[in-house]
């Protein structure tokens, strides 16, 4: 083991003629061109237990292989009986940022009854792509 830990932590790298000599491939240093999501996406729920719901992923539009969807970010809203709900994405106030296309959101004893609403869109690196549609749930 220890000639083994000499061997591989001693030895110098490979010089890029050495990995040439080997036959080896050299490293790939381009980044993959990511560029501006196009996909729709949109939040589908489900109950996971008290003041826990599950969102899913779907797309709506575009396909979830391209490399252009990093990620999703995810607004959120939770709105009391009495008040008025929000009209389009932009006036909802939360937000996460999850790579999963399922995940759990937890919410507090006191926004039992209340009504979430959700809508999501797919980033990449900053970039963001189309809102999808809005959705509402009622928090158990």
């Amino acid at each position: 083991m220890r000639d083994f830990k000499r061997c591989y932590f001693l030895s110098p790298p490979l010089t890029e003629s050495d990995i040439i000599s080997l036959g080896l491939k050299p490293r790939d240093t381009t980044p993959t061109p990511g560029g501006k999501p196009r996909a729709e996406a949109t939040v589908e729920n489900y109950l996971v237990g008290r003041h826990e719901l599950g969102i899913k992923i779907v797309y709506v539009t575009g396909s979830p292989n391209d490399p252009a969807n990093k990620g999703y970010r995810i607004w959120y809203s939770v709105v009391a009986p009495g008040e008025t709900p929000p009209a389009d994405p932009e006036e909802l106030r939360g937000s996460f940022f999850t790579k999963r296309k399922k995940d759990v959101i937890e919410f507090n004893f006191g926004d039992s009854g209340k009504t979430a609403y959700f809508a999501a869109h797919v980033e990449n690196d900053g970039k963001k792509g189309p809102w999808g549609p809005m959705v509402s749930v009622l928090i158990p």
